[in-house]
């Protein structure tokens, strides 16, 4: 009997083993990480905010991608191959075979037709990617076929998009989903897409809890095979400070909102990896060209005294390592982009001088920038005091609007900033992004310079035009490169910076890389 006893607990001992043991694999296999949550929606065509692209880029395929931090190189992803027309008009993509929803239906172009001409007639945020094309053909199941109205170079890496990803059509039609010219006032789908996803992705939407979390499972029936985690958990941890310390309790696989201060005590945490990846991103300082919004700051001397008052070097040291100086505001990350040895120096002397030159005695103005936001690790509170300091050095005196972000990001949106201090990130990895800056264009128009402000704003505009349909990769570098120099010498801009993103891992994950466009590809990582 006491014999067996003991093996009894033996027994016990060892089950109690293997029961902690496939505990601790199951928990190796899930994934937390932590986001300050940019998400408006979790459906694929009303969405391009940042979290929702990093949710949706391992949920849709899209017909090309690109692998990692690069932002060059358009791979194949559900379309194996394609051709572009002599005249760039027309691009035709073969699509991979064997592909199926996370549904069991397989994916036919039918699917890419349907999914495209959603977000065109839905009118939503990510419709503006599909402005250049035409009509969208499906003439056999595995070939999708797309007309432009003109040219646009730009079309592959926009097609990377997770917002243009392939969606379940019969499913999502099903639940209301419309790709009609009516779509707009049709289509009822989005919620439910806001709680189960409809892709043929690596994981598929388990749970979506708004401003709390997204849970994401694996989908075992990928076309690339099942992927290495079986659970991906990203919270909404608004606190750097909360996230760097959830990270280094192991509460946190990864931390992706964190900023400089944490990233300091985290490069000597035991058991942390932190990094930075370039972003594709602008940082400015916006001057409205409108005198009756700008006052003194319209004035082209007092934009110019603006630049060359700035501390350069003390800006580079908020933004943290890894951040570059920028002439322009092309990032560094594209062909056309200005050299950051062409950058602006600080010159106080200069900059009081051509103050003296405009006469209009004492220059005044407010400062507007979202006081709440930590954007790529840049606190915007200590860049705003930064930049208050650096013009009163220069003798222009700056009073600070600091406002929660979303009253302030509606302010720069309605053109009301007298001086802004704001960043322009990529929506896709491509330098046709930041034609945004040009006379008439989005960040113009909130900076009061249209088109027609002056011949050389419309010649501005006229070169812009020309740059986004140019074909040829080399004349399309050089007008880029024009349009970089004349924008920095007559844009009521001053560039700043491109910065560098702060991310960290716990060091027993694999695999984790940063995107400027959808931040971490979860495909790639393992634990």
């Amino acid at each position: 009997m006491k014999t067996l006893g003991i093996l009894r607990l033996a027994l016990l001992a060892l089950t109690l083993c293997t029961t902690g043991l496939r505990g601790a694999d199951a928990q190796e296999k899930t994934l937390v990480v932590g986001a300050n949550f940019v998400i408006k929606s979790l459906d694929p065509g009303r969405t391009i905010e940042t979290t929702s692209n990093m949710v949706n880029h391992s949920v849709y395929d899209s017909l090309v991608t690109f692998d990692g931090e690069d932002l060059a190189t358009p791979r194949p992803s559900l379309a194996t191959d394609w051709k572009i027309s002599d005249e760039g008009k027309t691009y035709t993509f073969r699509l991979r075979r064997n592909v199926k929803f996370s549904s069991g239906n397989p994916l036919t172009s039918a699917d890419v037709k349907w999914s495209l001409d959603r977000v065109k007639n839905l009118k939503n945020n990510p419709s503006f990617f599909l402005n250049a094309v035409d009509e969208i053909f499906a003439p056999d199941p595995f070939t999708v076929v797309l007309k432009l109205k003109s040219p646009n170079p730009a079309l592959l890496p926009i097609l990377a998009s997770s917002s243009l990803g392939a969606v379940d059509s019969k499913l999502v039609t099903s639940k209301g989903g419309d790709a009609s010219a009516d779509a707009k006032d049709r289509d009822k789908a989005e919620s439910f897409l806001q709680g189960q996803s409809a892709g043929t992705g690596a994981y598929v939407l388990e749970r979506y809890v708004p401003d709390q979390e997204v849970v994401l499972v694996k989908n075992p029936g990928h076309w690339r095979g099942a992927p290495k985690l079986d659970r991906i958990v990203i919270r909404n941890i608004t606190e750097p400070a909360t996230q760097k310390l959830q990270l280094e309790k192991g509460d946190l696989d990864v931390a992706t909102g964190l900023d400089q201060d944490q990233m300091k005590a985290i490069r000597s945490a035991p058991g942390v990896t932190g990094k930075a990846s370039p972003a594709a991103t602008t940082f400015y300082v916006l001057m409205n060209n409108n005198p009756q919004v700008g006052g003194p700051f319209a004035n082209p001397k007092v934009q110019q005294a603006v630049r060359y008052a700035l501390d350069y070097e003390g800006i580079l040291t908020i933004a943290g390592p890894g951040a570059v100086r920028l002439a322009g505001i092309i990032p560094t990350s594209f062909a056309g982009a200005l050299e950051p040895r062409q950058a602006i120096r600080t010159d106080r002397e200069r900059a009081k001088a051509l103050l003296r030159e405009a006469g209009l005695g004492e220059v005044k103005g407010a400062l507007t920038y979202a006081s709440d936001s930590t954007i790529w690790g840049v606190q915007m509170n200590l860049m705003a005091q930064k930049l208050q300091a650096d013009l009163a050095a220069a003798g222009i005196t700056i009073a600070l609007n600091g406002l929660p972000r979303a009253t302030a990001l509606q302010a720069y949106r309605d053109g009301k900033n007298q001086l802004g201090v704001w960043s322009w990130a990529a929506d896709y990895p491509d330098r046709q992004n930041f034609l945004v800056y040009a006379p008439g264009r989005v960040v113009g128009k909130r900076a009061g310079w249209p088109a027609e402000a002056s011949p050389d704003a419309t010649a501005l505009a006229q070169l812009a035009t020309e740059a986004e349909s140019e074909t040829d990769a080399a004349k399309g570098t050089a007008l880029y490169r024009k349009l970089d120099e004349r924008l920095a010498q007559l844009g009521p801009y001053a560039p700043l910076f491109q910065p560098a993103v702060p991310y960290a891992f716990r060091s027993n994950v694999q695999g984790v890389t940063f995107n400027s466009v959808w931040g971490v590809d979860f495909w790639t990582v393992s634990k």
